[in-house]
């Protein structure tokens, strides 16, 4: 089974940069995870390329946060969660795209704002939640949708990620972000 996610990655990878793409943030540093899923170890590889970008040690994955994910995802709401999976605060960044959206550039669209981040006047972000040092924990999950776009456009993919503990706390940026 490791085998078989990894030879799936790798082939991924290798049509990726034959097709002449880049990947944002450096994510060339693929490094899949052994033990999650394929599209999990995608999911922590790209979030773990930035966050080392950052300083920020990497995150483990986490079957209970993918699952609450998944929850929302599957209802197709383009919108934040607002507290509806759980009491307890989770960070999240939740993105659509129409046809195929893959994994690396829903990760590059929460990071694409890193270059306005201001150490002097932190702003709170989904590149902020990407590097958040104090989250240690991602659960991500997919969901095609009708709906979320003009319908001539067909299916969105809509990618929803939940972090744990929450980032993007007021007044702990100077910590917990590093450029």
């Amino acid at each position: 089974m490791a085998f078989n996610a990894l030879s799936l990655v790798l082939c991924f990878i290798s049509l990726f940069v034959v097709a002449g793409a880049s990947f944002p943030h450096g994510l060339g540093d693929f490094k899949p995870h052994r033990r999650a899923a394929p599209q999990a170890s995608i999911w922590l590889a790209t979030h773990n390329a930035v966050r080392e970008e950052h300083g920020a040690q990497p995150l483990s994955w986490s079957p209970f946060l993918a699952a609450k994910a998944q929850e929302w995802a599957s209802q197709c709401e383009f919108r934040n969660t607002q507290g509806v999976l759980s009491s307890t605060p989770y960070g999240e960044n939740i993105v659509a795209g129409t046809g195929a959206f893959p994994i690396y550039a829903a990760v590059g669209q929460f990071t694409k704002d890193a270059s306005s981040y201001n150490p002097q006047f932190p702003n709170y972000s989904h590149f902020t939640q990407v590097v958040w040092k104090s989250t240690t924990e991602l659960g991500c999950a997919t969901a095609q949708c009708d709906g979320i776009f003009d319908a001539r456009l067909g299916k969105a993919t809509l990618h929803v990620c939940l972090y744990n503990p929450v980032g993007n706390v007021v007044g702990e940026a100077p910590e917990n972000v590093q450029l």
